[in-house]
């Protein structure tokens, strides 16, 4: 049996990236805050016809390998439920310091409550 291939929809493109500072301060200034028991969300409508995702993992939380594989599945959620967020956001996940999380499982449904999925 192969793989299913999906094209387009499911990708995280370079145009749904937050990567400069300026947009970085502005939405963590002005944009509603929602906390979890690991992470932090700023939420901030966007003028954009799609969702913008920043990562925000500081030196502080853990080892390099901790922090990528954090950004790793916060970027695979984003990837597999933006299509299911209502409306349109810049949004900024933000891990905090004591994470806990081991397993995409458990990052998919904390970040699931952040956005009633």
């Amino acid at each position: 049996m192969t793989g299913i291939i999906v094209k387009g929809s499911f990708r995280f493109t370079k145009k749904e990236r937050i990567a400069h500072p300026q947009d970085f301060r502005r939405i963590m200034k002005s944009g509603r805050r929602v906390s979890s028991r690991n992470f932090v969300l700023f939420m901030m409508k966007s003028e954009n016809m799609f969702h913008r995702l920043g990562i925000v993992v500081k030196k502080e939380i853990g080892p390099a390998t901790f922090r990528n594989r954090m950004k790793r599945l916060i970027r695979e959620f984003f990837r597999l439920h933006k299509h299911q967020i209502r409306g349109r956001y810049d949004l900024i996940l933000m891990v905090k310091k004591g994470c806990s999380i081991n397993r995409y499982q458990e990052a998919e449904e904390e970040l699931k409550g952040f956005f009633n999925i």
